[in-house]
């Protein structure tokens, strides 16, 4: 029954980095803008406009493989899922965790999107 912790934890993760602001903001409260760039982020939306998240205007700024991989909400939650499962030491329930929380990270996706119509 703990295995299935994770699953929702990795959802979660992936849902309030990709559809929420939480990242930029605790930055800010943090006072780390200057290691993330918080304001060259704020000065592109300005010029673009808020559709931009700051995942995507990482991969577009820095062209890194890493930069990259932090901005694909699927390939972070497969790497969190291969955390969990390596700090769980249980690789059975892999595919299993890895198809649930991006599973339910769509649905949260949706029921955020459908909230807002």
């Amino acid at each position: 029954m703990e295995a299935l912790v994770y699953p929702f934890l990795v959802a979660n993760v992936l849902f309030f980095l990709y559809e929420t602001d939480f990242f930029v903001q605790y930055v800010k409260l943090f006072r780390l803008s200057k290691l993330f760039k918080i304001k060259e982020y704020e000065a592109h939306l300005e010029g673009v406009g808020p559709d931009d998240s700051y995942w995507e205007w990482l991969a577009f700024r820095n062209q890194g493989f890493l930069s990259k991989l932090v901005s694909c909400p699927f390939c972070l939650g497969f790497w969190l899922n291969v955390l969990t499962c390596y700090l769980h030491k249980d690789v059975g329930l892999f595919l299993i965790n890895l198809w649930l929380s991006l599973f339910l990270y769509l649905v949260l996706k949706l029921v955020m999107r459908k909230s807002y119509e």
